[in-house]
């Protein structure tokens, strides 16, 4: 009678063993196929034949600046939202961790999933697709270029490019960031707006957000937190608001390094706020009041 008594009590002991099971880059991108697939059945719903390119790149990216693309991706999908008239969704937003599980990047992917059956559903879309592959190999890197392209078509969907408008809201969630870190230090903000320069354009924008970045790993840097190599995200021509948004969402997931060394677990950066109107300028604008706020802390 003993010996189905023990057997229960060891399988009861392996399941929190099972249920911890680490999830790979692998497994995360096998995600991200299965989104790309739902994505194709969506375009070709609406009859989009043109692909976007998404030009993939080489870095050694971390779990959580692939989790900050799939943040991205969610708020295009409310952008779709909004052009269908449907109810715009609060996004979630993360606490701040020095080395991010890839299993939050997993959760991530499956909200994706899931928002993208809930359009199909309101949508009348009864197509299905194939089940999920296996992969072997793959790296953060391989998930960020699969979810860029994902990105990119979602562009393509909403029939209109990510404006300044939508960069400004994200800028604004780094300003609170640093508000949050100068709170903490009980720093004064004596820092004011730089004057607002009406010809600046993306690859205004741009390098003002590679001189944020500069500040950001410094301080990094002074609290003996590794730093990422973001120069494959640096041009000089060319320049889109895409490219804006993407290291300006690099600096996000870099700040919540910074904000978890400092032990501020509670200070979650906010989600994004509505804009409209907002130009080039003033991201440029709003880019460099943050600098001079961040350059008030000397270090950490």
């Amino acid at each position: 009678m003993r010996t189905p008594q023990i057997l229960i009590f060891t399988l009861w002991l392996l399941i929190p063993a099972f249920s911890r099971a680490e999830i790979t880059p692998s497994d995360v991108y096998a995600q991200v196929v299965q989104i790309e697939k739902e994505i194709i059945i969506l375009k070709k719903h609406f009859a989009i034949t043109q692909e976007k390119p998404a030009p993939p790149i080489t870095a050694e990216l971390k779990p959580r600046h692939v989790w900050q693309k799939s943040y991205f991706i969610l708020a295009k999908i409310n952008l779709f939202r909004h052009k269908h008239h449907l109810p715009v969704l609060t996004l979630n937003t993360l606490e701040p961790v020095l080395k991010l599980d890839p299993a939050l990047v997993y959760e991530q992917t499956q909200r994706i999933l899931t928002e993208i059956r809930i359009l199909k559903t309101r949508l009348h879309i009864t197509q299905f697709i194939s089940p999920v592959e296996k992969f072997s190999g793959k790296q953060p890197i391989d998930v960020f270029n699969k979810l860029n392209w994902i990105s990119y078509q979602w562009d393509e969907l909403n029939g209109k490019n990510i404006d300044p408008s939508y960069v400004f809201a994200e800028v604004m969630r780094i300003y609170e960031d640093i508000n949050s870190i100068l709170s903490a230090k009980y720093i004064e903000d004596t820092s004011f707006p730089p004057e607002k320069q009406p010809t600046m354009q993306a690859v205004d924008s741009l390098q003002t957000a590679f001189v944020l970045m500069a500040e950001v790993q410094r301080l990094q840097r002074n609290m003996g937190i590794p730093r990422t190599d973001f120069s494959v995200f640096r041009k000089h021509e060319q320049v889109l608001k895409s490219d804006v948004f993407n290291i300006v969402g690099m600096v996000l997931a870099e700040l919540q390094t910074i904000k978890a060394g400092m032990d501020l677990s509670h200070a979650l950066t906010p989600p994004a706020a509505s804009y409209q109107g907002k130009a080039s300028a003033d991201v440029h604008q709003l880019l460099g009041w943050a600098v001079h706020k961040i350059q008030l802390i000397k270090t950490l």
